[in-house]
């Protein structure tokens, strides 16, 4: 058995609750007309006052009320039913509707509720259907209209049958039209949505690639020059301390050439993943090169800069990597403070500095550009 798409069941639920609240919507249209037109019904049925009010002002409201709660109660219980169930439904309310003032030839209007209401399930069989059940209830009163055997009666009512069978058709049609025009534009916007969603899609990615490292997920080089060009700019406005810190993998070159470049792709995203873990919200962080990290930190005095890279450096020195055997994989580096005014090629060369001499005096280690000798 072919299952319905989650969009179409979407759709079909979606079009029976708005079936429901129309036929909600007819039930009061016709308690207000009946409160709206009690004088004017008083005066013309007064002679027979007591049966016209029980069949138009009790029986019917009672009857419309029983038929749409019955109808939403099988809707709610048997969903397969829901669609031919608010079809009948529709029917009925419209029979007794007209039953309630059966003189008012215009009343048979409401013969097109159960058509109009079949547009909103979203399956063109269902117009036809509702139009079938509006056309069978437009024989059973004209049936009824022909039974008491007068000449004139039975005349009056074909040449009205004939009338409304003409309108009845025409509706069914014209939903018909409507419904098909409706589905193809509705198609053709889902497609149309659909590619430009994947579009969308694939533009992020492309950014993000762009501007991601495809082996630790971190920011590139790219990504890191816009935005320590963009901190410069915040921290020489407003005043705001701003550090680099540079991260250097120690020994990188003997990890991949004794454990190989597999193991050393491992040990990259792993010290990558220890540093993320470990900086403020407010940090960023970047793959700037090879085994080289790139850290800007807003906001935060010299001091506690260091104090935050110092604490990564320990985390990372007491790591042991079961891939090395056991051994670690320490970091060294280097910090620079920014100062006013000063280019971002000439912050990182101080923090490029400091690196460097972390490494000549013993690695593992971190050198801030205050107690660094440069050169």
């Amino acid at each position: 058995m072919a299952m319905a798409l989650p969009e179409e069941s979407r759709e079909i639920r979606n079009g029976a609750q708005r079936a429901v609240q129309i036929h909600r919507l007819f039930i009061a249209i016709f308690l207000a007309g009946n409160v709206l037109f009690l004088p004017g019904e008083w005066w013309l049925h007064r002679a027979h006052l007591l049966l016209f009010a029980l069949r138009a002002w009790v029986f019917a409201p009672l009857a419309l009320c029983s038929i749409e709660a019955a109808a939403e109660w099988m809707v709610k219980r048997y969903l397969s039913l829901r669609e031919n169930a608010l079809i009948v439904t529709g029917t009925l309310l419209a029979l007794v509707a007209i039953g309630a003032y059966p003189d008012v030839d215009l009343m048979r209007v409401s013969l097109l509720l159960p058509i109009v209401t079949a547009i909103l399930h979203v399956r063109v069989e269902k117009v036809w259907l509702a139009g079938a059940a509006a056309f069978a209830a437009l024989l059973a009163l004209a049936s009824a209209q022909m039974s008491d055997g007068k000449s004139g009666a039975i005349l009056q009512a074909l040449g009205q049958s004939a009338l409304w069978a003409l309108v009845l058709l025409w509706a069914t049609a014209a939903c018909h039209i409507v419904l098909r025009f409706g589905l193809r534009i509705w198609n053709e916007l889902r497609v149309q949505t659909r590619a430009q969603t994947e579009l969308w899609v694939r533009q992020i990615l492309s950014e993000k690639e762009a501007k991601t490292d495809a082996l630790t997920g971190l920011y590139n080089r790219k990504s890191f020059d816009e935005y320590l060009d963009f901190a410069l700019q915040i921290s020489d406005g407003t005043n705001t301390p701003l550090h680099l810190a540079v991260i250097d993998i120690d020994n990188f070159k003997q990890i991949n050439d004794q454990y190989g470049h597999l193991i050393g792709d491992e040990i990259l995203r792993r010290t990558a993943q220890a540093i993320q873990q470990h900086l403020a919200a407010g940090d960023f962080l970047a793959r700037y090169g090879g085994e080289e990290f790139a850290v800007v930190i807003p906001e935060v005095s010299h001091e506690q800069a260091v104090q935050n890279m110092e604490k990564i450096r320990e985390y990372i020195a007491n790591v042991h990597h079961v891939e090395l055997d056991g051994h670690r994989a320490t970091v060294s580096i280097g910090l620079s403070t920014h100062r006013p005014g000063e280019t971002r090629d000439e912050l990182f060369e101080r923090a490029d500095q400091c690196l460097y001499r972390a490494k000549q005096t013993g690695k593992n280690k971190i050198v801030a550009w205050e107690s660094a000798v440069p050169g």
